[in-house]
């Protein structure tokens, strides 16, 4: 019998698959064995790793771009809201408003409901599962400022992954659940979020990202836990390594979430956390190559198909 969710008379949505080869490979990546299968993959992608290296090399390049992405490789983080165009930022916030405006409609066409403490408002601006590229998420991520820094640091230009919408609402008398646990990020070796907060998170209420810096979160590299609790992790780090990004809207900050352990989304009753989220990889991918996630509108640059592998 196939589950109905009753607060939509719709088909629940059914757990994707994983292949026992997709679940190897998690499981491998989640060490340091993971590096020795990236290098594999790019000896044998070695001509177009020299041809995205050329690319990045073609994009813009000042000082203040260089040392955010000394502090990216140095600490895992770095606040880049002085360093990204304000103007493709403010793009991004008057486009999610207009998705929170009809956030009741758009709850009920939501295709993945197992996280529910968040609501992902892009759904509908999907078409065969992929982006148009000139949409205003889309443009924000392909801006030269962060392609250079998360570029430089990558030593490669970098692979858009996907860009997310998501409201963060609070759940009173449900447990802690999947990303509001302690993790790292595994869908590759190098794995940066770019991020902009699109609501003041003024405090914890609001549920802030929170992280470890790269330093201290080395203690957690090998770990085969997906999900851990504050106990477990503050067995083997202290609460003082926690940074709690409290910023007020369009504040934007870029983290390599698999090297530093994070959570988020803890929103306390009467608060909201509205998030951009555009998340790129270094290629090749370890995992075999998803379906397209975008879909080319207009004309583009060279620089930007390589992004996004179109």
């Amino acid at each position: 019998m196939t589950a109905i969710d009753a607060t939509t008379d719709r088909p629940a949505p059914k757990k994707p698959k994983i292949s026992q080869f997709r679940r190897l490979l998690w499981h491998v990546n989640r060490t340091d064995l993971g590096w020795v299968v990236k290098a594999a993959l790019t000896s044998l992608q070695l001509p177009a790793r020299a041809k995205r290296v050329e690319l990045l090399k073609q994009l813009p390049a000042k000082p203040e771009w260089a040392e955010a992405s000394c502090k990216l490789d140095r600490d895992g983080y770095v606040d880049v809201s002085a360093l990204v165009d304000r103007s493709l930022a403010e793009a991004v916030a008057s486009f999610a408003d207009g998705k929170v405006n009809r956030l009741n409609e758009l709850v009920g066409r939501q295709k993945e409901g197992h996280k529910s403490f968040w609501v992902s408002l892009l759904d509908e601006d999907l078409v065969n599962g992929a982006f148009a590229t000139d949409h205003p998420f889309v443009r924000n991520a392909l801006q030269p400022a962060a392609l250079r820094i998360i570029g430089d640091f990558m030593h490669d230009l970098p692979q858009l992954s996907d860009v997310v919408l998501t409201l963060s609402q609070p759940t009173p008398n449900q447990a802690l659940s999947y990303s509001q646990l302690w993790h790292l990020d595994h869908d590759d070796k190098r794995v940066c979020k770019l991020f902009i907060y699109l609501t003041d998170v003024r405090d914890t209420a609001d549920g802030p990202f929170t992280f470890i810096p790269a330093g201290p979160s080395k203690a957690f590299r090998n770990t085969l836990k997906s999900h851990m609790s504050d106990a477990q992790v503050f067995a083997k780090t202290g609460p003082d390594a926690v940074k709690e990004m409290i910023a007020p809207r369009l504040s934007c900050f870029i983290v390599n979430t698999a090297r530093c352990l994070h959570m988020g989304s803890r929103i306390q009753s009467d608060h909201s956390r509205l998030l951009y989220t555009a998340t790129y990889i270094q290629q090749p991918r370890i995992y075999p190559e998803p379906p397209a996630r975008f879909r080319a509108v207009g004309a583009l640059t060279d620089l930007e198909r390589t992004v996004m592998r179109l």
